[in-house]
């Protein structure tokens, strides 16, 4: 990258040269243009992203571990699933549960399950398409996203206006841009709906950093720094003292510019009666393979009109 010539670059230098002294937030408008601009592109890549995940089949480890304060092991399940494309659906089939070879009964229940939530949700998109109304905010938190993580964080809502380019640094060996993102306004409800989706609240009340190679206009990796919990269910019984959550991508196939996902880190301390505990889900993508048969299902981000 020519850091003499790239926009970017100018716009930081404009920025640490302005900062000081901007007497007031429209001062930043000239910057904020030009930033949306590249992060319009960077958006529109990442659409491509999301919609390549459904012409690959995969793998996946999912491990779940929670610890007392002591540091002593509380619960600990590792996992590992297959998807394939079941009439037009991507679905996840468990393997092994903590090193146990899922039976086939367990299986094939946990394939149809998967399967019937996937008919709903596209069942759902018919239904937003057909009546934008029913597109809104509400609709969207209610929906159950389950074995949609990769899809869901991909398409995770973001607003122009609301980036911060910090500079650039080193990520695996590559030089990429970091770039904060800051809702306008956090999670909007009045707490009646305790049973709202928690992954949706937790897009509307975090931080966003993204760390970007910038003439691909790729992300690279994304992070989550959560401010605000107060939506999250059962709060008398449970209490979320910090949360935070990144995705990271990769070429899975060197010689082609594809990029999907590696893997997905969920962290979070919370405390309860009986004392104060950590949790940390991980999610680890692998073998990936092109599927002669492109899903169908499409998952559009929470907020978008349904024609995007």
């Amino acid at each position: 990258m020519n850091r003499t010539r790239h926009p970017l670059v100018r716009l930081l230098a404009l920025t640490v040269l302005v900062a000081p002294l901007a007497g007031g937030v429209g001062s930043a408008a000239p910057q904020d243009d030009e930033i949306d601009a590249f992060m319009e592109k960077v958006l529109e890549r990442r659409d491509t992203n999301r919609e390549d995940l459904h012409e690959y089949t995969v793998r996946d480890r999912e491990v779940i571990e929670v610890t007392g304060a002591g540091g002593e092991k509380i619960e600990s399940q590792v996992g590992e699933y297959t998807w394939f494309v079941r009439e037009g659906y991507l679905v996840r089939s468990p393997e092994t549960i903590n090193g146990a070879k899922v039976g086939d009964t367990v299986r094939e229940r946990a394939e149809e399950k998967f399967l019937e939530r996937a008919r709903n949700r596209e069942e759902q998109r018919a239904r937003e398409e057909a009546e934008p109304e029913l597109a809104s905010t509400h609709g969207l938190r209610h929906r159950r996203l389950e074995g949609t993580e990769r899809e869901y964080l991909l398409g995770a809502p973001f607003e122009a206006g609301n980036y911060l380019l910090v500079g650039f640094e080193e990520f695996e060996g590559q030089e990429v841009a970091r770039i904060e993102y800051y809702p306008q306004e956090l999670f909007e409800g009045d707490g009646e709906d305790v049973d709202d989706d928690v992954m949706w609240g937790i897009q509307k009340t975090s931080r966003v950093t993204l760390w970007v190679l910038v003439e691909q206009h790729q992300i690279v990796k994304a992070a989550w720094d959560s401010l605000n919990l107060d939506f999250l269910p059962y709060r008398w019984l449970l209490q979320v003292d910090d949360v935070q959550g990144e995705l990271v991508m990769h070429k899975p196939f060197p010689d082609q510019d594809v990029w999907l996902p590696r893997e997905i880190v969920v962290n979070g301390e919370f405390t309860m009666a009986t004392g104060s505990y950590t949790a940390s889900y991980t999610l680890e993508y692998f073998d990936y393979k092109k599927t002669d048969v492109d899903a169908k299902v499409r998952f559009r981000q929470p907020g978008a009109p349904a024609s995007r």
